[in-house]
């Protein structure tokens, strides 16, 4: 069921696309409903990593708390060791228990380890294409890393907003794959940006961007987390823009100039585009975000890859 707090530009976009006819009529039999597609093709959420991550957020949530619910998910447990162990931390002793990794790590580096896992157990319960899948779950993974070293770059507060944003930025993808395995693949190949976004909608009467909202929406994650996903190709044209959606555009284009992805942005175009100019970033800055960015991908996907 489809809560209130689905992004008003949204709602207008996708009433506006089910009242006209976008596709010609031999692509009719590919038009989706969104509802549908949306309710059916996602993978029931792991309760129990929502559940840790409400208690992540809850500043009254106890160690305690925190690590018995962790206790529950033992493959959790092997990740947070084995990330709180890592060359990311480099700490001198050991970490040997979750209550140790907490203290170590923080509750926010926590919390990004469980969207992660969450992340992967509904993409993995989901699609069906290995490589392509992989491909676009790498990416994912790396535009949340990125975004969040963006974030922290910039001074922000809500780290884990950035990084949940980016971690989901491209989630329809996932979802117009499952939903035509074959027609899809073909789509992914368009390398120009606007132009795959034009086939999207002309092929199934949405973008993946789109489709992308409303997952967040459903999971109900806040509105401004649907709007950045809705908004990340383009947020300079928002009707509502964010400073988040231009993180997560800045992020997309820096992780698929450097491999992490379909497209190659080219590594001398970020700090040139829109996203890069309202960032204010130079060429110095986009290397020294990748520098800081690199090691930690190469760990989170060797992890949740």
């Amino acid at each position: 069921m489809f809560r209130t707090r689905i992004p008003s530009q949204l709602k207008k976009k996708i009433m506006n696309l089910q009242q006209s006819d976008l596709a010609p009529k031999f692509y009719a039999f590919n038009k989706i409903d969104i509802k549908t597609l949306v309710n059916q093709r996602i993978p029931p959420s792991p309760g129990g990593l929502l559940k840790l991550s409400e208690l992540l957020k809850d500043i009254n949530s106890s160690t305690r708390q925190i690590v018995d619910a962790i206790s529950y998910e033992p493959a959790l447990v092997a990740k947070i060791l084995r990330l709180a162990n890592s060359p990311i931390y480099s700490f001198e002793k050991e970490v040997l228990s979750v209550e140790s990794a907490l203290t170590a790590i923080g509750n926010q580096m926590v919390s990004d380890i469980v969207m992660l896992e969450f992340g992967s157990r509904t993409v993995k319960g989901g699609s069906k294409q290995g490589d392509a899948e992989k491909q676009m779950w790498e990416h994912s993974m790396a535009v949340a890393v990125i975004a969040r070293e963006i974030s922290q770059w910039l001074g922000m507060r809500g780290l884990e907003e950035a990084f949940i944003c980016g971690l989901l930025h491209d989630f329809g993808k996932f979802l117009l794959l499952n939903h035509d395995p074959k027609g899809y693949l073909e789509i992914m190949t368009i390398k120009d940006e606007e132009a795959m976004l034009k086939n999207e909608r002309h092929k199934y009467g949405y973008s993946h961007t789109e489709v992308g909202a409303l997952v967040a929406q459903r999971w109900d994650l806040h509105e401004q987390i649907c709007q950045s996903i809705f908004d990340h190709h383009n947020p300079t044209l928002a009707a509502q823009p964010t400073l988040i959606a231009h993180i997560i555009d800045a992020a997309d284009q820096i992780a698929n100039a450097n491999g992490y992805g379909i497209r190659d942005e080219g590594s001398g175009n970020v700090w040139q585009s829109p996203s890069g100019k309202k960032l204010k970033f130079d060429e110095e800055a986009v290397a020294q975000l990748w520098e800081s960015s690199s090691g930690k991908i190469s760990e989170v996907i060797s992890t949740f890859g």
